[in-house]
């Protein structure tokens, strides 16, 4: 189904327009800058061809590795059998490198052929490391940092760079909650510490904050995880919940190096429960009428009242409405070109991408297109300038959940089609097709956005190892989002709209960031090395948005765009603005290599809190020991490459959820619609659901983090294990006030932000990779990730507060409510069915001991308790990669254990007597000839509604195969006929299996906490990379 800005003729399609200009603006630009860049300069000598072979220590060949012509653009890359032929002059010096090796520059007088050795850091301990405002050596780190490189980053395809590290980050809990085109994935790093405000992380794109949405996964160089607060401290209050520093690729010394991309994927079955149909809604219906009447129906009419149903049933006519509304076969596909190349002072990376996504629905579809454009250029000797942008515009038509909701509890008989094909919309009588929103013209929500940033820097290094850079961001986000609702659509219109009804949303959000960062790096007397940043940051953050509605459209296809021609026309519009100032400082000292310090704080001040409030400073220190350097290990030199102990201890910062004018107490006058006395209107003033507190201050966490390094074998194992505490104190909390005070509103009593909640969180990381052979034409490499964490609140104001599910001593994710104990069975004495208040066949649940009864006693508020969390205590992910000759082979999978579901999808087996409201598919009910299911008697739903949702409660434990990729890389002399230094081709299976530990949860996906709205399905995905 083509999308709404696809179908409509109303308007000029400017953005679009505008998109595919860029698109080719910038495809002029790749080949102006292939033809400039790579090209080579003219020799004034003859010059000559050699060749040779790049291997490691173990004679192994060495592939990709990069061959340039010091002083020149002029390079070339090693094949799969480590070989190169390059022409360069007759007194050439060649730079080779690759990841992972010592660099290398070989003189080439007098010689053709070559064969040259590269050394190994087998230990990876000088490998450089992204921290806040810098970089380090990997030996030198003294926080908890993860770093992944590209290489894994693609491994799998993918549109979202943070789904593509699920599983992979110790700490770091990244869910896929919803199978929705154009959805987001859910991010915890080390549990949630705020109960109101966001618990992501910060993230840092290129240096500055920003989106990780908004970056392409193939344009990423690096992702460096920062999760202790000796690493996060020096983002202040925006690194309370962890960092992630995203570095995307940058122009590259040598040959000019172009890449393409290309891959598409098709769905399989999602992962939901149907509705009954057949012959089990049949006999569903006639149990529900036995428990109602006291015996089975004597015939289908006295079952199906109406003759409607009764013809439907006796012509077979049957739908199985999941299988309507979700039979569009979901798709992906993605297109991106990049080129990398440069010479000693220029170097330049540029790429465009477009993807799009078809779901499910076959009413929701993206179209993504994206540029970027990283150029660096060096001045002088000892100035360098840098610019960066990147736009993303996207196009974004959206679906509803009632579409899927409605599909299983809908009757399955009727027909679902007119005699031309067209939607039913009555398709029996009463009863109102769920896929109504798919008519045409009937439902759109459209939303197209843009989102440009554009940054750049200066950096001076006036004097021997002092660095100064000046960088300067700015980013507009804009999206204008249009909504139309037909008569005979099934999406909720909003409580004030009429029908059928439209509205366009427009918002606009301005990010303005100016950094300044002052670094400086010695080396004393060989042995001490010392280092210094001081830094200061401004930022300033810009948002409005206006709304216009109206309703009484007379004709469906003006959809939004002629608001004017309906009646009770609504307006609304917005505003807000914050800014931030921050000095920090931080010191590096290290003596032999071996003694690590590192000390860093912060100073932050921000709009959104009153005076004497808006100040705080954010410290944080580590200290490292490498103890595999000391003389007293020489012995263990033979087998233990690396040992490092790391401490630290840090105060991070948050918000918690304030917003611009939380301080203030927001309020309405009402001048010619007041209150009338004595015949005269007298204006008077109406608080809005919050009313300003002067006394906010930052919730601040507390945090201690015990790291150990290493890596034995000669780099065959390496790894680390963490221990961490954090705990909150001061955290923001939506107090409700007493009437007494005399504060009434909307909402009322209404509510006031205060510092007075507190949380702990600890837990223990680990992170082993194994390179379990090494061999020419065979590799195995494994990496394990496992994390255990258990969080709690440790301080409410007013106790527990059970309207939002808050409770001292356990997480903020808790769930509670009434524990399923079984269904009652006919041989249970009646004394004790009646003390309970039960019939047979009705949920039995575990009641609480009341005043000695023995919880002996009718159900009651009282008997709920706590059932569990949402949090998993375990997070585990294993990867295997294998290469066997050109085939490469990738198996990822994650296991969630100790986590509890409460299932809205199981909600919908409500047990009620209803012809006309259907129920879950293949449920394992109550029956006198079946005592030992799990839910409860046909036709006993209205009578105990209230403990029905715990039925809903599940152990949500699970191991899933998350993705398996399956590639071959063509042998380098067929690759080369057609011009291109390299050519993959790979399938990837996504969500293939799913292994529940609570089989209530099968054929469902407990990675979405039993979500009732977009199902997760599998996916396949065939791809080709290409590099030229």
């Amino acid at each position: 189904m083509k999308s709404f800005s696809d179908k409509t003729n109303i308007g000029e399609n400017n953005p679009l327009k505008t998109v595919y200009r860029m698109n080719f603006y910038l495809l002029f630009l790749l080949i102006g800058s292939l033809s400039i860049l790579g090209s080579t300069r003219a020799y004034c000598q003859q010059s000559r061809t050699i060749s040779g072979v790049v291997k490691n220590s173990q004679g192994e060949t060495i592939i990709g590795a990069n061959i340039v012509e010091k002083g020149t653009s002029n390079g070339t890359i090693t094949n799969v059998d480590g070989l190169f032929t390059l022409r360069v002059s007759p007194n050439a010096i060649l730079k080779v490198s690759y990841m992972g090796y010592t660099e290398q520059e070989v003189n080439t007088r007098n010689k053709n052929k070559l064969e040259i050795i590269l050394t190994e850091d087998a230990r990876l301990i000088d490998e450089v490391v992204v921290v806040g405002y810098g970089s380090v050596k990997k030996r030198d780190l003294t926080g908890a940092v993860t770093s992944v490189k590209s290489a894994e980053v693609l491994a799998a395809p993918t549109n979202n760079v943070m789904e593509a590290l699920q599983g992979k980050i110790p700490g770091m809990d990244i869910t896929k909650t919803s199978g929705q085109v154009g959805g987001d994935v859910t991010i915890l790093l080390r549990g949630s510490r705020s109960i109101y405000g966001s618990n992501e992380p910060l993230f840092i794109i290129d240096g500055i904050p920003g989106s990780y949405s908004q970056v392409s996964p193939s344009d990423i160089e690096s992702v460096d995880v920062l999760k202790d607060a000796s690493s996060t401290a020096i983002y202040g209050s925006a690194g309370a919940n962890g960092v992630v520093i995203i570095t995307t690729k940058r122009g590259k010394e040598g040959k000019a190096t172009v890449n393409f991309d290309a891959y598409y994927g098709f769905s399989g079955s999602p992962n939901y429960r149907h509705g009954m149909t057949r012959d089990e809604w049949v006999t569903y219906q006639q149990e529900a009428y036995k428990y109602k009447n006291g015996d089975y129906p004597t015939d289908m009419s006295a079952l199906l009242g109406k003759q409607d149903f009764i013809d439907a049933y006796n012509d077979g006519k049957w739908i199985d409405w999941i299988d309507e509304v979700s039979g569009n076969t979901a798709t992906t596909q993605k297109y991106s070109l990049s080129v990398s190349s440069g010479t000693e002072k220029t170097k330049l990376f540029a790429s465009t991408s477009y993807n799009r996504e078809e779901g499910l629905l076959n009413n929701e579809n993206l179209n993504r297109y994206s540029l970027r454009l990283n150029l660096d250029q060096q001045i002088f000797s000892w100035a360098k300038v840098g610019f960066t942008s990147n736009l993303v515009y996207r196009d974004l038509n959206s679906g509803v959940k009632n579409t899927f909701t409605k599909s299983l509890s809908a009757i399955p008989l009727g027909d679902a089609y007119t005699e031309k094909g067209e939607i039913n919309h009555e398709y029996i009588t009463g009863q109102y097709s769920p896929m109504s929103d798919f008519i045409e013209n009937q439902y759109v929500d459209n939303t197209r956005s843009t989102y440009l940033n554009m940054s750049g820097y200066v950096e001076l290094t006036p004097v021997k190892d002092l660095t100064f850079t000046s960088r300067v961001n700015g980013t507009l986000n804009h999206s204008r989002r249009g909504q139309y609702w037909g008569e005979k659509c099934n999406a909720n219109r909003p409580s004030y709209a009429g029908s059928p009804h439209a509205s366009i949303t427009n918002n606009n959000a301005w990010n303005y960031t100016w950094e300044n960062i002052l670094a400086y790096n010695t080396t004393i007397a060989k042995d001490h090395n010392l280092g210094g940043s001081l830094i200061t940051s401004w930022n300033k953050n810009q948002s409005e948005s206006s709304m216009a509605a109206a309703s009484g459209q007379m004709v469906d296809q003006w959809s939004f765009w002629r608001l004017t021609s309906g009646t009770s026309q609504h307006v609304e519009s917005d505003f807000a603005q914050t800014q931030k100032m921050s000095f920090a400082f931080r010191l590096n000292y290290s003596y032999k290599g071996k003694y690590l310090f590192n000390f860093s704080t912060r100073w932050d001040g921000v709009s959104q809190f009153s005076t004497g409030h808006k100040w705080d400073a954010f410290p944080a220190g580590a200290l490292a020991w490498r103890i595999s350097d000391e003389a007293f290990m020489e012995k263990t030199r033979s087998w233990l490459d690396n040992l490092k102990l790391r401490v630290s201890y840090g105060i991070t910062g948050n918000s918690g959820g304030t917003t611009a004018y939380s301080t203030t107490t927001q309020a309405y006058v009402y001048t010619a619609s007041g209150i009338s006395i004595n015949g005269k209107i007298v204006p008077f003033t109406q608080y809005s659901g919050t009313y300003g507190s002067s006394d906010l201050g930052w919730e601040k966490s507390y945090n201690w983090n015990v790291g150990l390094d290493f890596g034995i074998l000669n780099g065959r194992i390496d790894g680390s294990v963490e221990w961490f505490k954090t705990t909150t104190k001061g955290l923001l909390f939506k107090r409700i006030l007493p009437i007494t005070s005399g504060l009434t509103g909307w909402g009322s009593p209404l509510s006031i932000w205060q510092n007075i909640a507190q949380t702990s969180n600890q837990g223990v990381e680990v992170i082993l990779n194994s390179h379990n052979i090494q061999h020419k034409d065979f590799t195995w490499n494994t990496t394990l990730s496992a994390t255990w964490s258990k969080e709690k609140i440790d301080k409410l104001p007013d106790g527990d507060l059970i309207s939002e599910n808050l409770f001292t001593g356990e997480p903020i994710h808790a769930i509670y409510g009434y524990k399923y104990a079984g269904i009652w069975g006919s041989d249970t004495p009646k004394e004790t069915l009646d003390a309970y208040g039960v019939n047979p066949g009705f949920i039995k649940i575990e009641t609480v001991d009341k005043n000695g009864d023995g919880g002996v006693h009718k159900y009651s508020t009282d008997d709920r308790q706590i059932l569990g969390h949402t949090n998993p205590d375990w997070i585990i992910g294993l990867n295997n990669s294998f290469t066997y000759k050109n085939f490469d082979l990738s198996v990822f999978a994650m296991a969630r254990y100790g986590q509890t579901i409460n299932s809205d999808l199981l909600g919908y087996y409500t047990a009620e007597q209803s012809v006309t409201k259907n129920q879950l598919a293949g449920v394992d009910y109550w029956t006198e000839d079946n005592q030992g299911a799990y839910f409860p008697r046909p036709g006993t739903g209205d009578e105990q509604k209230t403990v029905y949702p715990s039925l809903r409660v599940h152990d949500g434990s699970f191991i899933k195969i998350k993705n398996i990729t399956l590639g071959y890389t063509l042998p380098a002399n067929i690759s080369r006929k057609v011009l291109m230094e390299k050519c993959r081709i790979y399938a990837t299976a996504y969500n293939p299996f799913i292994f529940v530990k609570d089989k209530q949860l099968k054929d469902t996906d407990p990675e979405t906490n039993g979500s009732d709205a977009f199902p997760t399905y599998r996916q396949f995905v065939f791809g080709v990379n290409l590099t030229f």
